[in-house]
């Protein structure tokens, strides 16, 4: 009797919420009324631990000279997730806006080729000269393609109804990036990543008769690292790997201090090993430097007051305190600013009296096109009546030459070249300044330089280490040298950079160019 009258009661109950719910809203709020909405956190700036690190390369690579596109950055990992509300995808379908993103923090100069939709609308409508968009350079491309729901583990456990429980699920992501030389389609950066997501699930249960009624109570919570959020961690750090794989060790140390083990390890990369390589032979040249120091204290001799390295810039180059949070990079024509170097990067580059000129300066190695004023004037590549480097402003006066830079008086031999024939691998400058009547070469070694204008009659010019030589003619020129990456070139106003693949040949072709003014 007591248990019937219980089950009358309770039917009546939902009864009566039924018919409530009926006639209102659970919300209280009229019908004819907008639904309050309820208010949560604020909007706040999306930022990752490796932004710091893509923010320190800003001022370090040239705008000028290089720019960044990003192609297609994919989801080739092929899951899907099935919903109420239909299909959807577990990764998210920008990652390539991400990229462009994270260049753009790196103060890379971007051009936008995710949507070129407008552009050539623009075009056909005549509005605009194609011709006139900035070039690219270098553009990023690859894809998140793995995506593995690794099996978890956990435990339950329960006495008398009353127990905890915990379990574990891990999420394995992966992707690749390349970074793409445009003039020619060869991949110069690469980077393969991955990550372990984690959920973690833990609670507490409990489930008790009372007389003939159970009761249950279940506490617990649920967390699980935000999917999209891990792979914007991840495309910022492979932007950030890209970018210093191919710029000199020397100008990234103190970025890649930034980039925490806790939050990114990338100890196999090639820009890492690079910069081991490179700390390490900044340490020994220090310490011989120290032992020549010490040495030479005690025995000074007049050839050391003569004495002048080839390629040695530290001394032309000031160094940024480490306590300067506004120190711009030397040979930073537009003024931009970064983080100054580590106390221990300055240190090295300044005990290096061997440092090559790419080493020294503040672009990338091979892509740079042009070279700080102080780099010019230590290797006696300014031109004649010139006191500053081309794209650079300033009245400073070049330091009277050594004996090292004297220029070459060696007379040419006119076909006298001990080449065997072959291909001449085209080379255009990224930028012009000036006709390409002539060159300015500089050997760092003692070689024979064969050189032929556009009358094609090859002369032989012998080359003295450190000495530089102005040859006349009309383009297109055609050089060979045993060593050609030993060789500094002026060329059409700008120092000439030589591409990595080049052995001892090239066609050197000349850029059109307007005078200014």
């Amino acid at each position: 009797m007591h248990v019937l009258m219980r089950h009358t009661a309770t039917v009546a109950l939902l009864g009566l919420l039924s018919a409530c719910t009926g006639m209102a809203p659970l919300s209280g709020a009229p019908v004819q009324n907008d639904e309050p909405l309820v208010k949560g956190p604020a909007v706040t700036e999306l930022v990752t631990p490796f932004d710091r690190a893509l923010a320190c390369l800003d001022g370090r690579i040239n705008k000028d000279a290089l720019s960044f596109a990003v192609g297609a950055v994919t989801d080739a990992t092929g899951k899907e997730q099935v919903t109420d509300g239909g299909a959807g995808k577990f990764i998210t379908q920008g990652a390539g806006d991400i990229v462009q993103s994270a260049l753009f923090k790196a103060g890379a100069s971007v051009v936008n080729r995710r949507d070129p939709r407008i552009i050539e609308n623009e075009a056909k409508w005549g509005l605009i000269d194609v011709k006139k968009q900035a070039a690219t350079t270098f553009f990023i491309t690859g894809s998140i393609n793995s995506l593995d729901f690794l099996p978890g583990s956990g435990f339950d456990v329960q006495i008398a109804g009353l127990g905890p429980r915990s379990r574990q699920q891990r999420i394995l992501v992966g992707l690749d990036l390349s970074l793409t030389d445009v003039r020619t389609g060869r991949i110069v950066a690469n980077v393969p990543l991955q990550k372990q997501v984690v959920s973690t699930e833990d609670g507490f249960g409990i489930g008790r008769f009372f007389g003939t009624t159970l009761i249950s109570a279940d506490f617990g919570g649920k967390r699980r690292e935000a999917l999209n959020l891990v792979l914007r961690q991840m495309l910022n750090l492979a932007t950030f790997e890209l970018l210093t794989q191919v710029m000199n060790p020397a100008k990234y140390v103190d970025c890649m201090a930034m980039v925490d083990e806790i939050d990114g390890t990338t100890d196999g990369s090639r820009s890492r090993r690079r910069l081991q390589e490179y700390l390490a032979a900044q340490a020994q040249a220090a310490s011989v430097a120290s032992s020549q120091v010490a040495a030479k204290t005690a025995q000074p001799t007049a050839q050391d007051a003569t004495a002048a390295p080839l390629a040695s810039l530290g001394s032309a180059l000031p160094a940024a305190p480490a306590d300067s949070a506004s120190a711009k990079h030397p040979g930073n024509g537009n003024g931009n600013t970064a983080t100054p170097r580590s106390a221990q990067a300055t240190a090295a580059l300044a005990a290096d009296p061997n440092a090559s000129p790419a080493a020294q300066a503040p672009f990338f190695s091979e892509e740079q096109s042009s070279t700080p004023r102080a780099a010019l004037q230590a290797l006696g590549l300014l031109p004649a009546g010139s006191a500053t480097a081309p794209g650079e402003t300033g009245n400073a006066k070049a330091p009277a030459r050594s004996p090292a830079t004297a220029t070459a008086t060696a007379a040419p031999v006119a076909d006298a070249c001990p080449f065997p024939p072959g291909d001449f691998p085209p080379v255009t400058p990224l930028r012009a300044r000036g006709p390409g009547s002539s060159l300015l070469v500089r050997s760092r070694s003692a070689q024979t330089l064969c050189v032929a204008d556009a009358s094609g009659r090859f002369v032989a010019y012998p080359l003295v280490a450190g000495a530089e030589r102005r040859i006349e003619g009309r383009a297109p020129w055609r050089l060979q040298a045993e060593r050609l990456a030993d060789l500094v070139i002026v060329y059409q106003g700008l120092p000439l950079r030589l591409p990595a693949y080049l052995k001892d040949r090239l066609e050197l072709l000349e850029r059109p160019w307007a005078p200014a003014g």
